[in-house]
C-alpha cells in the first residue's frame, strides 16, 4: 500500500514539473502471472513510444552536445 501511495505522489510531482504522469505506473502481480506481465510490458512500451522521448532526456542530450562543442 505504501508503494501505491508513493506512485500517486510521484505522478502528482511529475505533473508539477511538466511531465506526463503516464510515464510511471505500478502493477501488483504474482510470480505466476508471467503472461499478464508480458502483456503489461508490451502495453507500457507502446504508451511510452506514443509519449515520445523524455523531455529530460532531450535536454540532457542538448547539454551533452553543447559541452562537446565547447571542448573542441
Amino acid at each position: 500500500m505504501r508503494a501505491k501511495i508513493k506512485i500517486e505522489i510521484l505522478k502528482h510531482l511529475l505533473l508539477e514539473v511538466g511531465l506526463d504522469p503516464a510515464r510511471v505506473t505500478m502493477y501488483n502481480l504474482s510470480a505466476a502471472m508471467g503472461p499478464r506481465w508480458a502483456e503489461i510490458c508490451t502495453e507500457f512500451t507502446e504508451t511510452i513510444k506514443k509519449l515520445g522521448p523524455s523531455p529530460i532526456w532531450l535536454i540532457d542530450q542538448r547539454l551533452k552536445k553543447k559541452r562537446v562543442g565547447e571542448e573542441k
